[in-house]
């Protein structure tokens, strides 16, 4: 039990050898869970080689198609892992006499790689430690140095999503482990304070950081809310790295300047990747009409009234009614949402039973919440997009019908397991939304 916890530690050293082997035994490991799980869900091998893929397109690539409650196992199975990662990587760099903050470069995509390489290959160099506290950092120095940090970030991200139109990993996650580790080091320095102050502290932080985002137009309050889960549990491990830090009297130093320049070289290779999967998502519902009377509303219907659901009242777009222009293939459905319509031409027309489509166009996924009349978010024009979708009525017994709609969606936001999440409960509710009103139109 004494070396599984010390797995986690952040206090002592790591020799080469033991990193190495710790190393390939927690990713052999994490692998065989991850392929036996994949393979009892869904009776697919899981290729080992796409643990390789330092951009993580590959491996992500291969779970477009799980249900949501094993996405959410496998981002709670992944946590840990990080963590082992960037504490085994800070205590390694320890050993070898490098600084301490390299650790930090363990999550940066693409860059990882590098530094476990750098980590294995260097011989221990033991250094003399110090622990002493440095004279005359006060707490209100402190608060200027997290104000300061908050800043910067703000200013990292704005770099991220306005210059490179990047909304990926080390944007959601090493940006706020980033900041976490910095106001976790520098609101213990002048003094050690607890785990749940400086936890308080982080939120403060976020806080800050999100109203300043509001403030610069950067993003909307609703996908800041959507993002808080996310950003708040990287952060939060920051904070309890950058602590732990300040305990050991580790000094801040130029390498900590490497890791946030290191952030837009890994989100620069992340974007060279291939274009993410096609994601389904179905939902159905159970008519009492016959398939022929399911149909004629299922081409076109009526104004929908006002959503029941809180989701769709937050500002994300959603469907008006539907009319078609024409007949079989060919033909072009307007599904008209809340902030604009979606064009789709009928690829399939197999009446009464199928109705297959592209999207064609489609407007901004949502309005957002902000203090501007208009908010500049690249993401809202192509990190969450419909590729197409499907109609299916399938005749049951007693005359009824069963209805299922599909959706198939890109995501390009990352991580891709996270916002699916999100896409899949969007999707659905707005699949409910109009199969409810097709059913009471037809029965």
């Amino acid at each position: 039990m004494g070396a599984f916890r010390d797995l986690f530690a952040l206090r002592g050293t790591v020799s080469r050898s033991r990193y190495l082997c710790a190393g390939i035994g927690l990713a052999l490991v994490k692998y065989a869970v991850d392929a036996l799980s994949f393979f009892l869900v869904l009776g697919e091998f899981w290729n080992p080689l796409y643990y390789a893929d330092p951009t993580f397109s590959r491996r992500m690539g291969g779970v477009d198609q799980l249900p949501a409650p094993y996405l959410v196992a496998l981002i709670l199975w992944a946590l840990p892992f990080l963590w082992i990662g960037v504490a085994m990587s800070s205590r390694r760099a320890r050993d070898a006499g490098l600084s301490q903050w390299i650790g930090l470069c363990f999550l940066i995509p693409f860059i990882t790689y590098f530094t476990v390489l750098l980590l294995a290959c260097r011989k221990t160099r033991p250094q003399q430690i110090t622990s002493r506290r440095p004279d005359g950092f006060t707490f209100r120095m402190a608060l200027f140095g997290v104000t300061f940090t908050v800043l910067c970030g703000v200013g990292l991200i704005a770099v991220m999503t306005e210059g490179l139109h990047y909304y990926g990993s080390s944007l959601f996650m090493g940006i706020p482990f980033l900041m976490g580790a910095v106001t976790g080091y520098l609101y213990n320095l002048s003094k050690e304070r607890t785990v749940a102050s400086t936890l308080g502290m982080i939120c403060i932080a976020l806080g800050l950081g999100f109203m300043s985002l509001l403030a610069f137009a950067l993003e909307g309050a609703v996908c800041l809310v959507m993002a808080y889960p996310i950003m708040f549990a990287a952060a939060a491990p920051g904070a309890i790295f950058g602590r732990s830090l300040a305990r050991m009297s580790v000094a801040p130093d130029r390498t900590l300047c490497l890791v946030i320049l290191a952030l837009p070289l890994g989100a620069f290779a992340q974007q060279q990747q291939p274009k993410p999967n096609e994601r389904e998502v179905m939902t159905s519902v159970i008519i009492d009409a016959p398939r022929e009377t399911v149909w004629k509303n299922v081409i076109a219907f009526s104004e929908l009234p006002p959503p029941e659901s809180w989701l769709l009242k937050t500002g994300i777009a959603y469907p008006l009614r539907a009319r078609i222009e024409g007949s079989g293939v060919g033909a072009i459905r307007h599904c008209e949402f809340t902030t604009g319509s979606f064009v789709e031409p009928i690829t399939r027309w197999e009446a009464p039973e199928r109705l297959s489509f592209d999207v064609s166009d489609q407007p901004d996924p949502m309005h957002e919440w902000s203090f501007y009349a208009h908010v500049n978010a690249p993401h809202l024009e192509d990190s969450f997009r419909s590729v197409r979708g499907e109609f299916r009525l399938i005749e049951i017994s007693g005359g009824r019908t069963r209805l299922e709609g599909s959706t198939w969606y890109v995501v390009e936001m990352g991580p891709a397991l996270y916002w699916k999440l999100w896409g899949d409960g969007i999707v659905h509710r707005i699949h409910e939304r109009v199969l409810r009103h097709i059913k009471k139109l037809s029965e």
